[in-house]
Parts: structure tokens; C-alpha cells; sequence
């Protein structure tokens, strides 16, 4: 068998491979709750690889809603400091988006000044993605150039082909665990590679008819024209959008305990009032307007100027999540049309 090849994986292999990689891993996959697929840690219930992406990112598994940043104890009046060590993780079942959103975020956290918590998370990790062959009815991802195929930043990648899985490395981590369960592995077929290529230019068509691509520059006229008075009458302040999207990564740090304790980070929301506030009470972003128009800004303005790539994947979390059904690119396109 050629490792550096793609293989095929047929369905009912895939399963009998994440026990065996369970035994040293812990394996995160998406799988059903009360009907609706979520990631979870899998603990051998039905995988949910083709249903629509689950609503909560995986990314949350590199920056939680809460956690432990390190605990602190007190002895005689000095402290002492306890990390707290990171999982070995696999991830299977991540989308393009997401993994774009991760390429975004290790810019964000792992350039200039590294983020341990995250640094640490992201390199005991592997990801295993699986192409978007069946795209949902809110994604994008054609038009941010995140999707419907990884090009990019996974271990392994799978692409369904209906008889089984094209399975593809992306790295040293991927080709180890293609070596050391090979048995499980057969040589893929001109056909299947064929099959690919076909469902993911079939997936892309349909995400680009469904919604027409803006430049960037009519993104920032859509953002300048658009009247952020009247959105704010339809938004609940709910911060759902933020909470979801696999980009967003504010956050608030909190101790708790005494002397003992523990030091948390929770994710935040610039769309919050409260997140802006000064301790004087000064709120440069008082109206709810302002924050949303900050919101797009910071998708496809500021983190561009940062990173060299968008702020939005084109997952559609935001607006699956939104209470007042506000579709998030729609408030784009309306604006100058």
C-alpha cells in the first residue's frame, strides 16, 4: 500500500479505526443530542458525519465558552501556580470552515505573542476533516474561499464517496496513523478520485447560486450603506451570533476562589453592551448599531489588516442561531442592491 497515495476507507471501517485510535485518544466527533448533531466526545453512540454541520464549532475545543487558564495556591503568604495540561485530542468530522477559522485563529493566538492555553490545545491535536459534499442552506463558505474542499491544515482528510471515504494526508500525524492502521485502508480508485472531484464542484455550484459572492470592496460599501438603526430594532442583544461563530474569540478573565483558586477565561461578545464599557462608565459603543457595524468591521476589515484573511468563513451559524432570523449576508447584499 503507498501511504503518500489517497486511500479508501470503506464505511463500515470507520468506526473499527476511531476505536482503535480512542484507546490513546480522546476522540471528538459529531454525534446526535435530542436530534440535533453537535460535537461531543464520542463515546461509541452514531456518528452524525452526514448531517448539516453541527451548530456548536469544534473550534470550542481550542477555546472553550469556560476555561481553566491555571490554579493558584496560597502557603505562608506566597503562591504557587498550576497549569493545567491539555488532552491528546483527535477531532473527527471538522468542515473546511472550520478549519479555515482555525488557520485564522493560530494567526490571532500563535504570532507575535503566543497563547499557551490555545498553543497548547492546538499542537496535542489531530484533526481529521471531511469535505462539504452536501452543503447546508445557510453556508457560504464558496464565497469566502473557505469551502466546500480543505486545501489545508488537517492530519487527514475525508471525502465521501459514497461507497466509503477518499482518505487523504496533510501531515506527518496523518501518515503515522495511516502506517499504523493500514489494515483498515485500501488503495483508492481512479474513480473515486473522480467522484471527489465531481461532488465538490456539484456542492460549490449550489453554494454560489444559493448566494451571489461580494467583492471586498462592495463588502465595505454594504457595511458603509447599511442602516444599522433599523437592524438594531430586529436584534435581541442575545449575542448568539458571536457565541457561535467559529472566528469570534473575545473573551473576559476571572479568579475565583480564595486564597485558593482558580484563574478562568470565558468567552465574551463585542455585541454585548457591557463589553465595551470603561470602568469611568464611558461606552464608546453604546447603541447596539454601533456594536453590530463593529462586528463587520472586525470580519472583514480589521482581521484582514491583521491576519491576511477574512473574519467570516461563510459557516452560517450566525444567522442559523438568530432569534430574529436576521441572515447576516443578506444584510450585505440588500444594502446595494
Amino acid at each position: 500500500m503507498t501511504l503518500n497515495a489517497a486511500l479508501f476507507l470503506d464505511h463500515e471501517n470507520l468506526v473499527p479505526l476511531i476505536e482503535e485510535l480512542g484507546k490513546t485518544l480522546e476522540v471528538v466527533a459529531p454525534v446526535y443530542a435530542e436530534g440535533e448533531p453537535v460535537f461531543a466526545t464520542w463515546k461509541g453512540e452514531p456518528l452524525a458525519l452526514d448531517a448539516d454541520n453541527p451548530l456548536n464549532s469544534p473550534v470550542e475545543f481550542f477555546l472553550p465558552q469556560k476555561e481553566v487558564l491555571f490554579k493558584y495556591v496560597q502557603c505562608s503568604g506566597r503562591y504557587t501556580f498550576q497549569d493545567v495540561p491539555p488532552k491528546s485530542r483527535l477531532i473527527l468530522g471538522m468542515r473546511p470552515c472550520d478549519l479555515q477559522a482555525i488557520k485564522v485563529l493560530d494567526e490571532i493566538f500563535g504570532t507575535e505573542l503566543p497563547d499557551h492555553p490555545y498553543a497548547s490545545k492546538r499542537m496535542s491535536t489531530i484533526i481529521v476533516a471531511l469535505n462539504c459534499t452536501s452543503p447546508g442552506e445557510r453556508c457560504f463558505c464558496a464565497q469566502m474561499g473557505s469551502g466546500p474542499a480543505a486545501e489545508e491544515g488537517y492530519d487527514l482528510l475525508l471525502t465521501d464517496v459514497g461507497s466509503g471515504y477518499l482518505v487523504e494526508s496533510g501531515s506527518p500525524a496523518g501518515m503515522f496513523i495511516l502506517r499504523a492502521h493500514s489494515h483498515h485502508f485500501e488503495e483508492a480508485l481512479p474513480e473515486h478520485l473522480k467522484e471527489k472531484e465531481r461532488l465538490l464542484s456539484l456542492a460549490e455550484e449550489e453554494i454560489t447560486n444559493r448566494r451571489p459572492a461580494l467583492t471586498p470592496e462592495e463588502i465595505r460599501r454594504a457595511i458603509d450603506e447599511t442602516d444599522w438603526g433599523e437592524v438594531e430594532k430586529r436584534c435581541l442583544r442575545c449575542g448568539g451570533c458571536s457565541l457561535v461563530c467559529p472566528v469570534c474569540h473575545c473573551f473576559s478573565v476571572m479568579d475565583r476562589g480564595v486564597p485558593d483558586g482558580e484563574r478562568l477565561r470565558c468567552r465574551d461578545s463585542c455585541v454585548m453592551a457591557g463589553f465595551s464599557r470603561m470602568t469611568s462608565g464611558a461606552n464608546p459603543r453604546a447603541a447596539l448599531g454601533e456594536r453590530l457595524r463593529h462586528w463587520y468591521l472586525d470580519k472583514f476589515v480589521y482581521i484582514p489588516e491583521k491576519t491576511g484573511m477574512l473574519g467570516c468563513v461563510g459557516c452560517g451559524r450566525c444567522s442559523s442561531v438568530c432569534l430574529s432570523e436576521i441572515d447576516r449576508w443578506s444584510i450585505l447584499r440588500e444594502a446595494i442592491e
